[in-house]
């Protein structure tokens, strides 16, 4: 919100006060404070402000819903009965029957049935935690290209005050006759090339910073400032990781464990389903008819009766075909999770590894090669043996190989952040099995 005021205009002059009053006095929207956020912070914030995600944790309610209520009795039938003789002799002579059934299942299929869900309330938790784990690789390389967008800005911004320098130094070289005026006229369209440069990644970083707000469920004007280091590490990153650690950090191969239980569960509870429930019967029974020579007569009985259906042509074969089905389905997908883990750790290792070298020469040799030729140039114009525009050239070359190595710092960066995913290292993952990954 902007007001102008003019101060030829009294009558606004006036009424300045009370606008500023106003102003004051209308709160900020919270997405647009700035938010200064470290890489596990901003993590941790996605998972609490990602609708998708929000959205798919109620699939854990689900299931628990499921095993809650699963594994009970079906519901009792209570059954009455009347007969009367009235279309027939007419002698009163009638039967009246009230009953109580129950079925009963002759199998654990009830207590099946929950080990079942149970299992389904562990395969929902580790789909949501395969679910953060992709956020997290989200935030992690929105985050990676949101910071070294700004530090090619940076770069960029020094490149272009660089050459105005040296415009302004060609435009009194060309003043005075030293030089033609082509030589400005070039160093002017170097200029604009340089700022239109300049104008494209101030384009990409809000890009970068509207992609970034969206994956952590932050309002699109909010100012994100990363607290992160853009150094390169000293030591070169290690090829050696552990199988054995990674696996119990990636949420999608103990879901595919879990899964060869689930499978196991419902093998076991379609098998239980081959036998129907067995329904037994109480009944009280009055029973009033004529018996010669007393006449009409009452007489009351009781009991019980079991109906037994027979397995002869429906046995949930298909149930029982499909749940084997699924079974080898299971064992296939733990080995298929396994050898995608280790190709995508392999993968991610030696990117790392070959993007850390990259920026480590740019970053070592070639920037102290620059750097010393902007030295010599420097020493060489003080005592007139170089003119100012050699030694402005030797400083553009050094922040063209600053620009260089922020690209190999980004490649770096974003390898470091594949390796996390890979490996599935991030904070506020726990994800408890009934079988620990080998």
């Amino acid at each position: 919100m902007k007001f102008r005021t003019r101060n030829h205009v009294p009558r606004r002059r006036q009424i300045l006060p009370v606008l500023l009053a106003i102003l004051c006095a209308v709160p900020f929207s919270h997405g647009a404070e700035p938010q200064s956020l470290s890489r596990d912070e901003a993590i941790r914030l996605a998972f609490r402000n990602n609708r998708e995600l929000a959205v798919a944790v109620l699939e854990i309610d689900r299931a628990k819903t499921h095993l809650r209520w699963s594994g009970r009795l079906e519901n009792p039938e209570l059954e009455f009965s009347l007969k009367r003789d009235g279309v027939g002799n007419d002698e009163d002579e009638g039967n009246y029957e009230v009953a109580f059934s129950q079925q009963f299942p002759i199998t654990a299929r009830l207590k099946q049935e929950r080990q079942l869900r149970s299992h389904q309330v562990i395969l929902a938790e580790a789909e949501i935690a395969e679910r953060k784990r992709q956020l997290a690789g989200e935030v992690d390389l929105a985050l990676v290209s949101l910071l070294m967008i700004r530090e090619k800005i940076t770069v960029s911004r020094q490149l272009v005050d660089l050459n105005e320098e040296i415009i302004e130094f060609l435009k009194r070289q060309s003043e005075e006759g030293v030089i033609s005026s082509l030589d400005v006229m070039q160093a002017k369209i170097a200029s604009r090339t340089l700022e239109q440069q300049a104008k494209k990644l101030a384009t990409e970083e809000t890009h970068h910073l509207l992609a970034l707000n969206k994956v952590l469920g932050l309002s699109p004007d909010t100012t994100i400032n990363i607290e992160e280091s853009t150094h390169l590490p000293q030591a070169k990153p290690s090829m050696e990781a552990s199988l054995r650690t990674i696996l119990p950090r990636r949420p999608d191969y103990v879901l595919a464990l879990e899964k060869i239980d689930a499978a196991r569960a419902a093998l076991t509870f379609e098998e239980a389903k081959r036998w129907q429930d067995v329904s037994v019967r109480l009944f009280v029974e009055q029973q009033d008819s004529v018996d010669l020579p007393n006449g009409l007569d009452g007489n009351t009985f009781a009991g019980f009766g079991i109906s037994i259906p027979l397995p002869l042509r429906k046995r949930n074969q298909e149930g029982i075909e499909q749940a084997q089905i699924n079974q080898q389905a299971a064992d296939k997908e733990v080995e298929a999770a396994r050898f995608r883990i280790q190709a995508e750790c392999e993968e991610a290792f030696h990117e790392r590894s070959d993007t850390w070298s990259l920026a480590r020469d740019a970053s070592g040799e070639l920037l102290s090669l620059a750097e010393k030729n902007e030295e010599e140039f420097r020493k060489a114009y003080q005592q007139g043996q170089a003119s100012l525009i050699q030694m402005q050239r030797a400083q553009e070359q050094v922040l063209e190989v600053k620009h260089t190595i922020v690209e190999f710092l980004a490649a770096y960066h974003e390898a470091e952040a594949r390796v996390r995913l890979a490996t599935g290292a991030y904070p506020g993952q726990t994800i408890e099995t009934s079988k620990n990954p080998k």
